[in-house]
């Protein structure tokens, strides 16, 4: 059996996975950033709590509701969710 050529795609599954890792380090360092920011930081933890409440308390739609705005609401929301899964994920490997 013959040698694989240099381009092989062992090359770019190799890289493929080195950026992968880099991705992972990159998202890593930003959750510990944003845990950083918004739990070690009295004031950043008191701008978490009052948006979780904005979360828990507005709704994403009422009867004057464009689609429009319900789709920004529900980007907004999104966003605080996404910050606390983040922050989580960090206190979970503590």
């Amino acid at each position: 059996m013959e040698p694989l050529p240099e381009n092989s795609i062992d090359e770019y599954v190799e890289a493929g996975l080195d950026q992968t890792d880099r991705f992972k380090a990159q998202m890593e360092k930003n959750n510990i950033l944003l845990h950083q920011v918004f739990v070690q930081n009295d004031k950043g933890a008191e701008l978490l709590a009052k948006w979780r409440d904005s979360l828990i308390m507005t709704p994403t739609l009422d009867q004057d509701s464009t689609v429009l705005a319900a789709g920004l609401n529900e980007g907004e929301k999104r966003f605080i969710r996404n910050l606390i899964t983040s922050i989580q994920s960090v206190e979970s490997n503590l």
